[in-house]
């Protein structure tokens, strides 16, 4: 019995920790997505670049919109994409803190020698 109740409470203590430590890294994978986006924008325009991250947004469920990015792309064909964002950190239902991220992809066009 005392093995259980202490099985019990490591698992509340682990599940705690990983809810505390939840919103410290990019859990929507905004990331990689982005860096995607952000080397489609570099062969494409500016319409095309948003309408392409509205569809991988969509596609993998998240709540964001090309509305919610930043999106730059300047003559040479550098696109710079951004998004600021809130996060909660919640434990046992309740709120203990809102954190504010930012994260940001650059990507510049790279000539292929064939």
């Amino acid at each position: 019995m005392k093995k259980i109740l202490l099985f019990i409470i490591f698992v509340a203590i682990a599940w705690s920790l990983i809810c505390v430590a939840r919103p410290y890294w990019d859990r929507y994978w905004l990331g990689e997505d982005m860096e995607t986006v952000a080397i489609y924008g570099t062969k494409n325009t500016l319409a095309n670049t948003r309408a392409f991250l509205n569809r991988k947004m969509a596609m993998a469920g998240r709540d964001f919109k090309a509305e919610d990015f930043k999106i730059v792309k300047d003559k040479n064909n550098k696109t710079v994409i951004s998004i600021t964002y809130e996060d909660k950190i919640v434990i046992f239902g309740q709120v203990v803190k809102t954190l504010t991220f930012t994260l940001e992809r650059t990507k510049k066009e790279v000539a292929t020698m064939l």
